[in-house]
């Protein structure tokens, strides 16, 4: 009784009542808990009210439309991204929360400066790193394709953790945005040796046979998959259990993805009302539709202003823009599928060089990893997911347009590192939290990493909770980890935990997943590659951070990989010894493998004596020339891949909406052939070779 009259709390704030009901139920229910825990402690001490297993803590409830969801109960973790599923305390709603804004800006910085000078001179040799996988759960039946909303319930199955200490037959498990997303991550981690990535490939096959174990287990009906994005979300049925749009409703007000596609984690139900609120206006992407006309396109300036005239005009169209698809909640973006790579650095300086150099690959390996050709059931003009998410989380009010020079989902807009501050790489006005870096550079950390944290903390936190407001600064990191988990750069630059435990890591963050546990254990083991030699020979990458941001700009639009030019390092791509930061630019196949190209230098390393076993050697050639065919054209992304399919199924008509036998089969087909490997003659020859 006391956890339904919790959820009741919850289910009030998706029904729109006020705020007097809420209060009211949340006392009902702690004092029902109070009486119900005093009673049945009274009759036997040896009763179990909860599990030693978190996620067995749940009650159930309605939603706004009737369907049944679960809420995992449990009062751990506090940060976001990475919530625990079984914590349901539910943050403050934005009315109250923003009369906080100051205090938590003040106590974030103060816990960034205890987490900097409790780790400054920190130096960790037993390296490790690791890697995260987001999955789909779909419903297949009767030639459809719907998105199950079932991670909730799988992930209580799952637990934590499953498995043992060895990476190839263990996993974490995550909670994700999106309510048919489940995270998946490498657990235990990877240790730092070369031949480690022998182990990725098996470790994702293992991880996502044992997510589909326990998905049949509950319900035989549904599959998982690895698509970047779920190309029916947003039209009508899609969904298993149906659930429809609430555009009166409180959170995210959308007119075409309904509010149980977020996570019924009351974290992200409150997370999701309150962008809008704060925005003053629910979200808004344009993302161009396949052939779109060159006098339908907009302006970055117009995309932007695009969701509060809508507003203004109280529209309710599908397609209110021509030549546009339309995406009108945060979901569209939040419940996309990424692959990405974390890395333990030796030091604070590493992880900051490391940062740089990973902030001008990230745009190369968005358009190798190109996985998005389709959004709500249209064939898009662009091929990742990225358009879509930075435009569905972009929180800036009307007035900040301008004065916040992006979304809160953006490529970076700083380099953290001496180097490159002094040589003017940062060559954009952005804005800082000027109480914040005062704070800092008077504490004495350096003037690069003050405008670092206190540009971070120009965002305004979206989740408070009013019985953290007075934890100690020099114990806990609340506040820091709130604001800074939620602003999703391309790379993010991840400071030690408070409590310890691991050193200064350094997160890559823009592939799309891929269809096949082959492809995801080639970017993983690249990137990883990468970061060995960059660090050890100290490759300088830097260029302008303006032209970063139009390289991310190119790696979104069709066929990027073969046919897009991207600003790289001229002394890079010349091999010389005079480090400066001026560009030029080339193919992606010249940045590869040209005769001082990423990939030729990594042969090099790898050629040296003792550097790896024959069978690792073997194995990045293999990764390698996958992604140097991609960027030749020779071998197509996956979205050229998907595109392909599409033109050649009998139900296409070549209008740019998606058959929906189309996506049936091609969901199918993703289950199916997740596990094919290059020269193996499978249905993804085409795309594998």
């Amino acid at each position: 009784l006391a956890l339904w009259l919790s959820k009741a709390q919850v289910a009030l704030f998706r029904s729109g009542a006020c705020l007097a009901h809420h209060c009211l139920v949340h006392c009902f229910a702690l004092l029902s808990a109070l009486v119900l825990l005093t009673f049945f402690h009274s009759c036997s001490r040896s009763l179990v009210l909860f599990a030693a297993s978190p996620a067995s803590c749940v009650c159930k409830g309605l939603t706004k439309s009737g369907q049944t969801a679960f809420f995992p109960f449990s009062p751990d973790s506090d940060a976001m991204p990475e919530t625990s599923i079984a914590d349901v305390r539910v943050p403050l709603p934005w009315e109250e929360a923003k009369q906080h804004v100051e205090l938590c800006k003040e106590k974030a910085t103060r816990q960034f400066l205890a987490l900097w000078k409790n780790n400054k001179d920190r130096n960790d040799e037993a390296l490790k790193w690791g890697e995260e996988v987001e999955y789909y759960v779909v419903d297949l039946q009767e030639g459809g394709a719907k998105a199950a909303l079932r991670a909730d319930e799988i992930l209580r199955a799952l637990g934590s953790e499953t498995g043992g200490e060895d990476p190839t037959k263990g996993a974490g498990w995550r909670t994700e945005y999106g309510n048919m997303m489940i995270e998946g991550v490498t657990h235990p981690p990877f240790d730092w040796g070369v031949d480690s990535i022998l182990q990725v490939e098996p470790a994702l096959r293992w991880r996502r046979e044992e997510l589909a174990r326990v998905v049949k287990d509950i319900d035989p009906t549904l599959d998982i998959l690895t698509l970047a994005a779920f190309p029916l979300l947003g039209v009508p049925n899609c969904t298993s259990p149906h659930a429809e749009p609430s555009p009166d409703g409180q959170i995210s007000k959308s007119l075409m993805c309904p509010d149980e596609v977020t996570s019924p984690h009351p974290r992200y139900q409150t997370f999701t009302a309150n962008y809008v609120k704060r925005k003053g206006c629910k979200v808004g992407a344009f993302i161009p539709r396949d052939n779109i006309k060159p006098e339908q396109r907009l302006t970055p300036e117009q995309v932007v202003m695009k969701p509060f005239e809508l507003d203004d005009q109280g529209s309710r169209e599908r397609d209110p823009v021509p030549g546009y698809i339309y995406i009108d909640s945060q979901a569209f973006g939040g419940g996309q599928c990424c692959m990405q790579a974390t890395f333990l650095a030796p030091n604070l300086e590493d992880a900051r060089f490391l940062t740089d150099q990973f902030l001008v690959l990230g745009p190369l390996f968005l358009a190798l990893s190109a996985a998005t050709p389709f959004v709500r059931g249209c064939v898009a003009e662009t091929d990742t997911r990225w358009p879509t998410f930075n435009q569905s989380w972009d929180d800036r009010s009307r007035s900040e347009i301008g004065a916040l020079c992006n979304s809160r989902c953006s490529a970076n807009d700083y380099f953290i590192s001496d180097w490159a501050a002094a040589q003017g790489a940062n060559d954009k006005e952005v804005p800082f939290h000027e109480a914040s870096l005062q704070t800092l550079l008077k504490a004495g950390v350096d003037e690069t990493l003050s405008r670092h944290a206190a540009h971070v903390l120009s965002r305004d936190p979206l989740m408070v909770f009013d019985d953290r407001l007075d934890i100690d600064d020099e114990k806990e990191s609340d506040q820091w980890e709130q604001i800074h988990g939620t602003n999703w750069g391309s790379v993010r630059f991840k400071p030690p935990p408070c409590k310890g435990g691991i050193g200064w890591r350094v997160e890559f963050r823009t592939p799309d997943v891929q269809l096949t546990d082959y492809e995801n254990a080639a970017i993983v083991a690249v990137i990883r590659l990468l970061t060995q030699v960059i660090l050890e020979e100290k490759w300088q990458m830097v260029i302008p951070i303006s032209l970063c941001d139009a390289n991310d700009d190119v790696s979104s639009s069709r066929k990027a990989a073969s046919d897009g030019l991207y600003w790289f390092s001229e002394s890079f791509l010349s091999g010389s010894a005079e480090l400066s930061t001026k560009a030029v630019q080339a193919p992606l196949r010249e940045i590869l493998g040209g005769p001082h190209g990423l990939f030729t230098r990594l042969r090099t390393w790898l050629d040296a004596p003792g550097r790896c076993s024959p069978e690792s050697r073997k194995e990045f050639e293999a990764y390698l020339h996958l992604f140097e065919r991609r960027a030749s054209g020779s071998l197509p992304t996956p979205a050229t891949f998907m595109r392909s399919l599409l033109s050649k199924h009998g139900s296409y008509t070549g209008d740019s909406n998606l058959p929906i036998d189309f996506v049936h089969e091609l969901c199918k087909l993703a289950v199916r052939a997740a596990g094919e490997r290059p020269s193996q003659g499978g249905e993804l020859s085409e795309l594998l070779g």
